[in-house]
């Protein structure tokens, strides 16, 4: 029974060198006129014949892109080949076959390029930065998103007023164009595992997930409709409007009463999206005084312009309703003295009740535990952040081979803090699988 394999072997190189050798070097090429694309096919056998392969690619791949494929598939008898004046007393040049030669040793001078195979999980500002970072190095990246857009926290928790999606687009692409490859709508620790990434050949991880798991305020009405968590606000408008969910209703309607719960800039960023949306009267309240705030300076004063009205060491005790919000109770709180520590607590006798449509409550983010659950031998704080080391290897979990840095690491800070620990973990990542590489040859 006849098989589907390949009829037709390639030239080693000796059988290659000889070939160039029959080259006449015509001043007049005629297998240039027989090429469609016109391919400078002397100046190619030249490079071969003196073992200049990257030369002779470089050449090639001026009007091919496609050469592996061409030298198999194109009717080089009936073009190059046909022309080729040494076809008129006995055979051509085989063109086709030293074209395959140097379609394979391209792929070849590729693979001993590559400096080895990361996987990186989350496409927000540490893993877009890894990413960039090896893939420059010439290491094969792959990006694991669980979002079917990438862009983490910079598409789904910014606002557009201050990072437009199309911004985010650009980046995601010029990191591409580096080389990294995009898995989206995968969510590592559900669909994949750490342990199947090291069965594909990954020979290092870096976990840049971030802090997608909401703190709750722990208040009685939590649950009500109305009452949401300011990363799930932010994200559903995010996603209604670049159309992943068109046929749902903003989490803020025309007219509503809104009170934000938390002072920091995410906590800012859903205030002024409320208001955005056409909230009537957007609040923000906060346990700590106005100099302990935590949003940005800038963040705070727009705010305040925009028509936001921010009420320090004062938080919600209790959100009131029956099937949805209806109101909160506020209550002061002060600063006082527990043995040596200063703690923040209610103060008795304060309570007021409050009006609203809409709660969003925005307190604190910290991580998702399913990457770290559902493998072993990586250590976590008692909050949920990854721990690593500093040393020998920056970054690195207490597991080999897996690093970690951004958000998922630490308290959840600037894109920019993000973005720098990032780079010295993606220095720490090349360090550490060269070092294996000289291992293994020594």
């Amino acid at each position: 029974m006849l098989n589907f394999d390949e009829l037709e072997q390639g030239f080693s190189e000796e059988e290659a060198l000889e070939e160039a050798r029959r080259c006449l070097k015509c001043k007049n090429p005629a297998c240039v006129k027989g090429c469609p694309i016109e391919n400078r096919i002397p100046d190619i056998i030249r490079a071969i014949e003196a073992k200049d392969y990257q030369r002779a690619i470089d050449i090639i791949n001026e009007n091919s892109n496609l050469a592996i494929i061409c030298a198999r598939v194109c009717p080089h008898n009936e073009q190059c080949e046909g022309a080729c004046v040494l076809g008129r007393k006995g055979q051509g040049i085989r063109i086709s076959k030293l074209e395959r030669f140097l379609a394979e040793k391209e792929m070849e001078l590729a693979l001993n390029r590559l400096r080895g195979k990361v996987a990186v999980i989350g496409s927000g500002p540490a893993g877009l930065s890894v990413a960039a970072i090896l893939s420059k190095q010439n290491y094969r990246v792959t990006i694991f998103e669980a979002q079917q857009k990438a862009g983490g926290v910079l598409r789904l928790g910014i606002p557009e007023y201050r990072l437009p999606n199309e911004v985010v687009d650009k980046q995601i692409e010029i990191v591409r164009n580096l080389g990294a490859r995009l898995e989206t709508g995968v969510t590592i620790g559900e669909d994949l595992t750490l342990d199947q990434l090291f069965a594909m050949g990954y020979q290092a991880v870096f976990i840049g997930t971030g802090t997608g798991l909401a703190r709750k305020l722990g208040v009685e009405g939590e649950s009500l409709p109305g009452a949401m968590q300011a990363i799930y606000f932010l994200e559903t408008l995010s996603l209604i409007r670049d159309g992943s969910l068109p046929n749902s209703p903003y989490p803020v309607q025309p007219g509503d009463s809104v009170l934000v719960v938390g002072a920091g800039n995410v906590a800012v960023d859903a205030a002024r999206s409320a208001l955005r949306l056409g909230a009537q009267q957007v609040e923000v309240v906060d346990i700590v005084p106005e100099k302990e705030r935590r949003a940005s300076d800038k963040e705070y004063e727009e705010a305040l312009h925009e028509g936001i009205n921010f009420h320090f060491e004062r938080s919600v005790v209790r959100i009131l309703g029956k099937d949805r919000v209806e109101g909160v109770v506020l209550q002061n709180f002060a600063r006082q003295l527990s043995g040596r520590e200063s703690v923040i607590l209610p103060v008795p006798g304060t309570e007021q009740e409050r009006p609203c449509d809409k709660v969003i409550i925005a307190i604190g983010q910290k991580p998702f535990a399913r990457i770290v659950s559902t493998t072993t031998g990586i250590k976590t704080s008692t909050q949920g952040y990854v721990l690593t080391e500093t040393q020998p290897y920056y970054g690195m979990t207490t597991r080999e081979g897996v690093f970690a840095a951004g958000d998922v690491v630490h308290e959840p800070q600037t894109v920019i803090l993000a973005m720098r620990e990032a780079r010295r973990v993606a220095e720490a990542i090349d360090v550490w699988l060269q070092r294996g590489k000289e291992a293994q040859q020594g």
